[in-house]
């Protein structure tokens, strides 16, 4: 009999062992994909204004050769913030990529951290 409750009770502290692993894998696959959405989404944006930018960069530079006097001033700049603008969505692209970066690598970690210390939980019990 006490066999096997011995049997049934290291049964389920394996089952729970594999529970714990599994539920740690789903997080880190759940942070991956967020991650990873949020990823695309900033670089489709990143694109869509480049895109807007450079069209108004070009249309300013095609009036500064075409328009003269005081409409070449104006075409002047309209291809300065279609360049400036440019840069800022370049500017923002990349503090954005980065601050995602560190976002996803403290998640992890955190994640990790939460395993060890389950670990280590169920050792001293």
């Amino acid at each position: 009999m006490t066999e096997e409750l011995e049997k049934k009770l290291s049964e389920l502290l394996g089952m729970k062992k594999q529970l714990e692993e599994l539920t740690t894998e789903k997080r880190k696959n759940e942070t991956t994909t967020t991650f990873a959405e949020k990823k695309k989404q900033m670089i489709l944006y990143y694109w869509i204004f480049i895109a807007i930018f450079v069209v108004i960069a070009i249309g300013g530079i095609v009036g500064v050769e075409t328009e003269t006097g005081s409409s070449q001033i104006y075409s002047l700049f309209v291809a300065l913030l279609g360049c400036e603008g440019a840069f800022f969505i370049k500017m923002w692209y990349h503090t954005t990529r980065s601050r995602l970066l560190i976002l996803e690598e403290m998640k992890q970690f955190e994640i990790r951290m939460t395993a060890l210390l389950e670990k280590q939980s169920a050792k001293t019990e």
